[in-house]
């Protein structure tokens, strides 16, 4: 298996380019069948006696498996050209030493071209054409002018076969080539027509994923939108929710046309303080309010930071021409303040809110 393997390499071009490899393989079948002739006209020669043609024969030979060598290196090109020029100085040279007859080795000339035809390019074949026609008006000039013998009907039979054959060969190639490049062009085509249907398939299988992808996306932006709608509308709450609280926390309650209580409840701490003095001011100034009530009935503890905060409100309080009075300290509170040091001698002070609006109602 190896072997045949092996063997069939011979008669087979193997190359990367396409175009090298099928003019190869021409070039090839070509040179095979120069030498399958020549073998099959070795006898005919030696029976008639002619030493020029048993000489080309015999040189034929080792060239034509030399040539084949240099085919399947890659000089295509070079391979036909060494064969047109030989094949035409053999045609060339034999009518002029008297080998054959002008007349019988003439038409062989038409070999060249049906070579250069099927292997070299447009160009380099009307090049051949023009140094055959060349050769064949060297060769008819240069023959021996002698009266010229018809050649016999078994000449004329068996060169008129050979040339038959060898034509039969270069139009049996060049059918096979043509056959070969429109097989492979209609399976390019059915290639690329399977191609494109396939990207087709892919493309409408993209677009509509795309469509499905986009769909998704615009009802996970619409419920996106909607839950940031919805948390806003949270946040809203929750601001209007804060704000009531811290309404309710700091409750501004006007007693009179100029007098204004404020409860304080719960914890004091640093923002209820800044706001409990922002509300204040804003109050009084609104209401033109003479007295401030601030009720601390309510706080858990009076530190000192909460005596701060009552002081500087006052004090602020004051400044826009209110003054301020504290009620509702216990006595457990009012004995911490001492202890404390805490000042509130400032302030005008009473044990409960009744009495505080009775004093105002009173002083009226």
């Amino acid at each position: 298996m190896l072997h045949a393997r092996r063997l069939s390499r011979i008669f087979v071009m193997i190359h990367a380019d396409e175009d090298l490899r099928r003019r190869g393989q021409n070039l090839l079948t070509i040179l095979w069948g120069l030498i399958g002739i020549t073998l099959l006209t070795l006898p005919i020669t030696v029976l008639n006696g002619r030493n020029g043609p048993l000489i080309n024969s015999i040189i034929a030979l080792p060239l034509g498996a030399w040539l084949i060598v240099l085919t399947h290196r890659g000089h295509v090109s070079l391979v036909a050209t060494l064969v047109i020029i030989s094949t035409t100085a053999s045609l060339v040279l034999v009518p002029i030493f008297g080998s054959a007859d002008f007349s019988a080795s003439a038409y062989y000339f038409l070999l060249n071209i049906l070579i250069a035809g099927v292997i070299l390019s447009p160009i380099a074949t009307w090049g051949m054409v023009a140094m055959n026609l060349a050769a064949l008006i060297m060769a008819a000039l240069l023959s021996r002018q002698e009266a010229q013998v018809a050649p016999s009907i078994l000449v004329t039979s068996v060169n008129a076969g050979i040339l038959q054959a060898f034509a039969a060969m270069i139009v049996v190639i060049n059918m096979v080539t043509t056959a070969r490049a429109l097989r492979d062009a209609r399976q390019a085509r059915a290639e690329t027509q399977l191609a494109n249907q396939s990207l087709a398939m892919s493309n409408a299988s993209l677009e509509r994923q795309v469509a499905e992808r986009t769909a998704a996306l615009s009802v996970s932006l619409a419920e996106s939108e909607a839950h940031a709608l919805a948390l806003q509308e949270s946040l809203d709450a929750r601001e209007r929710m804060s704000d009531l609280i811290t309404d309710l926390s700091l409750p501004m309650i006007p007693i009179s046309h100029d007098a204004l209580v404020v409860p304080l409840v719960g914890a004091l701490d640093s923002a209820r303080a800044s706001l409990l003095l922002q509300r204040v001011l804003a109050q009084i100034e609104s209401q033109r309010a003479r007295t401030l009530i601030l009720d601390v009935t309510g706080l858990p503890i009076i530190d000192t930071h909460v005596a701060r905060v009552l002081l500087s409100t006052a004090q602020a309080a004051r400044l826009l021409g209110a003054r301020s009075i504290l009620v509702g300290i216990r006595p457990e509170v009012a004995q911490a303040l001492v202890s404390l040091g805490v000042d509130l001698s400032k302030l005008q002070t009473h044990a409960t809110l009744q009495q505080a609006i009775g004093t105002l109602f009173v002083l009226r």
